[in-house]
């Protein structure tokens, strides 16, 4: 996935902000993919990666850091994770 799929998924409304939720979600087995910033803290990433091998999700890192992901979701704030809903 690409900085278009992500915008086609914001427009959508089939995107996922923030790490708690993120993670529930994947847990719950709603999300095709989860996408990381280049910044997210170490174990942060592990609970990702393991909940993402039990569930089958895939996860990616995002070519950016936590502050580029939160321009290209148009939010003020910076986002470290996001999940792309099914």
């Amino acid at each position: 996935m690409s900085e278009k799929d992500i915008k086609d998924a914001i427009k959508e409304k089939k995107i996922v902000i923030g790490s708690k939720s993120v993670i529930k979600n994947v847990k719950n087995n709603l999300l095709n993919s989860v996408f990381y910033a280049e910044n997210c803290n170490e174990d942060l990433l592990a609970q990702l990666k393991h909940y993402s091998k039990i569930s089958g999700v895939e996860i990616k890192k995002f070519d950016g850091t936590s502050e580029n992901l939160g321009e290209l979701c148009a939010k003020p704030f910076n986002i470290l994770v996001i999940g792309i809903k099914k």
